[in-house]
């Protein structure tokens, strides 16, 4: 049994998923502000990968972030279409679901990373054996996971 004792190292990740493909994973220098949302993860990556879908709804949480009037500004200058989001629903984040099995995948590699490159090149590795089946199946759970959280008046809903 490994024990890691030194501090968790940690980077900033975005990444999206779609029923047929996915974005690359973004790697984010510092605290994901505005700014950063818009220069490193909006503009070359979702609204990219989004034309190249015929039709596409964008689901982001209610990160401050995300919230920003600027971020506002910024969907209704560029025809992305946003998914409402519910002020608490963590349970309708489908890539939610994707990062404990990264984490899972990152706990089986010894020793651990112990510098940020390192790290991020297994967290890479770690989310490319996630099959776009599976990620299928979690777009296909979400009249499932709307339905609950409807149920339970927006609370918890096991999802």
């Amino acid at each position: 049994m490994h024990c890691h004792t030194a501090p968790a190292l940690g980077i900033m990740v975005w990444g999206g998923i779609g029923y047929h493909s996915r974005t690359p994973l973004v790697r984010i220098a510092g605290t994901l502000n505005t700014q950063r949302y818009i220069l490193v993860v909006l503009e070359p990556v979702v609204f990219h990968y989004l034309q190249g879908l015929a039709t596409a709804i964008f689901q982001q949480n209610n990160a401050r972030p995300h919230v920003a009037c600027i971020i506002q500004r910024f969907f209704v200058n560029h025809p992305i279409e946003l998914l409402p989001w519910p002020a608490c629903s963590p349970d309708l984040s489908l890539t939610e679901n994707m990062w404990p099995m990264v984490a899972q995948q990152l706990t089986h590699i010894t020793p651990p990373a112990a510098k940020p490159d390192p790290f991020w090149q297994r967290v890479e590795a770690a989310l490319s054996p996630v099959s776009q089946e599976h990620i299928q199946s979690l777009f296909e759970s979400m009249p499932r996971r709307v339905e609950a959280v409807i149920s339970n008046n927006g609370g918890y809903s096991g999802y």
